[in-house]
């Protein structure tokens, strides 16, 4: 099953000085594999599926901790959302994030990010 998984960049220089795993902020992943992506039906799977994670990534992401803080636009309850579908997007497969884009627009577009 092909997942999209996006780690923070926080992850090498925690490695490289001994940080504990437990400081690092959650990942997000997203299985894509299953889903026909030139399908309206499989398109707005896929909104849902990144529309979880992010939120899943929010939920569990302290943006108040300097250890595990990545992103300045992570630290606003109100932005994360679209901020972590963002980052998780520009590691997406360009025929993903077409899908994803196409399924946004195919939903009236709520809570669609700016990104490539």
């Amino acid at each position: 099953m092909k997942l999209l998984v996006l780690l923070s960049a926080a992850v090498l220089p925690a490695c490289a000085s001994g940080t504990s795993l437990m400081a690092f902020p959650p990942s997000m992943a997203v299985a894509y594999r299953d889903l026909r992506l030139d399908t309206a039906t499989d398109r707005a799977k896929l909104v849902r599926r990144v529309d979880r994670a992010a939120d899943a990534f929010c939920k569990a992401y302290d943006p108040l901790d300097p250890e595990t803080r990545f992103d300045a636009r992570l630290a606003s309850g109100r932005r994360c959302p679209g901020a972590a579908t963002i980052l998780l997007a520009q590691h997406m497969p360009a025929n993903v994030r077409r899908a994803y884009r196409a399924g946004r627009r195919e939903q009236g577009g709520s809570r669609t990010p700016a990104f490539p």
